[in-house]
């Protein structure tokens, strides 16, 4: 039986399956009787698209579907960086006028809208938030691609060891004085600089951190609150695919990634019995040998069981190098088969996490399998 904490991260590369498993198995934990909510930070509809939400998804969380008998419930969001760094400005400001004076600076729409980071370190916000959210008992997290998803984990440090660097502390010094913000040797670089960005930019950089004040150590000790769940609260799951290039990807994730792994989805397997395709009616019923070799569908039938040959062997060689990784030990594996029709609808995601909870709960069936 595979045991998940309160928040399950689901990685991997592009065209995997993530959204789809990460929607699964919030399904399966809702279907089971807890209060579920599966966040995206990819910016893609995919999961609105996945649970046939037409109208799409937003940072408030959406109610998808409620079990009466149970008390489970579904819920769903994505996150817009945005508005989360609203809420975390107006939850740490000292007075509402602060909070609309950070708002106002230019700097921070730019810093919303444009530095490199801030969606990453946005979205571990969001997971706090939602893991703070007395509304439900798991939250459920779907990454983007690969790095991006590794950037997200990695930005509460990032962002901790930011407001403590010396340079920080130097340069924006927390005084009560807008004069004082700046050291007499920081005005002679922000003086330069000013010649070379024009000055105007340069003030409302000094202003920014000057209606900063206060606020970076409330960011600071969320990110160190995030970095608790992250370490202590927190099962991730990586979702391949038995590809040549997926795989690649999925390796790069395992070696970057520092937490142990507690399971690997491998998704979209070819679903054929390879050991019973070699035969056929032809080979019993006397027909001619050549005219059964040469059947279109038997040649396809046989050319799609040595492709489930080829996919077991990526998947066994995948596991096994994971595994031999000490941390990744215990991973436990799940195996999906490729579905007939593309998912759509909240009935497709239950295809799949019907197959997920069997292997979960080592119940067996369904259309996948554990290990």
């Amino acid at each position: 039986m595979i045991t998940l904490h309160r928040v399950t991260v689901c990685l991997g590369s592009g065209g995997v399956g993530k959204t789809t498993v990460a929607a699964a198995l919030a399904l399966a934990m809702a279907e089971r009787g807890e209060r579920v909510v599966v966040l995206t930070i990819d910016p893609a509809r995919r999961l609105a698209d996945a649970l046939g939400l037409q109208d799409g998804l937003g940072n408030e969380p959406a109610l998808v579907r409620r079990w009466d008998d149970t008390g489970g419930e579904l819920w769903a969001t994505m996150l817009d960086p945005a508005e989360t760094f609203r809420n975390v400005v107006q939850t740490e400001s000292t007075s509402d006028e602060q909070a609309r004076t950070i708002m106002a600076n230019s700097l921070f729409t730019n810093l919303v809208t444009s530095l490199s980071g801030t969606n990453e370190y946005m979205a571990a916000e969001r997971l706090h938030q939602l893991h703070s959210d007395e509304r439900f008992d798991r939250v459920v997290v779907d990454t983007p691609p690969s790095r991006h998803g590794i950037d997200f984990l990695e930005s509460p440090g990032r962002l901790y060891r930011f407001v403590n660097h010396r340079l920080y502390r130097s340069v924006f010094a927390p005084t009560t004085s807008l004069l004082r913000t700046v050291s007499a040797g920081s005005q002679m670089i922000l003086r330069l600089l000013g010649r070379i960005v024009g000055s105007r930019l340069v003030d409302d950089v000094i202003t920014f951190f000057a209606n900063f004040q206060g606020l970076d150590q409330g960011f600071r000790r969320r990110a160190e609150a995030i970095e608790e769940v992250l370490d202590t609260e927190t099962s991730f799951v990586l979702v391949a695919s038995p590809r040549a290039q997926p795989l690649e990807e999925a390796r790069w994730i395992v070696d970057r990634l520092k937490p142990p792994l507690s399971v690997v989805v491998m998704n979209r397997l070819c679903p054929v019995d390879a050991a019973g395709a070699g035969g056929g009616a032809g080979a019993e019923g006397g027909e001619d040998r050549t005219d059964f070799d040469t059947d279109p569908l038997v040649r396809n039938l046989r050319e799609l069981a040595a492709l489930a040959v080829q996919e077991q062997q990526l998947t066994d060689e995948f596991i096994a190098d994971v595994r031999g990784n000490g941390d990744n030990a215990d991973a436990s594996t799940i195996q999906i088969w490729e579905q007939g029709t593309p998912v759509s609808d909240l009935d497709d995601i239950e295809r799949i996490s019907d197959a997920l909870s069997a292997a979960m709960t080592g119940s067996g069936g369904g259309d996948g399998s554990a290990a």
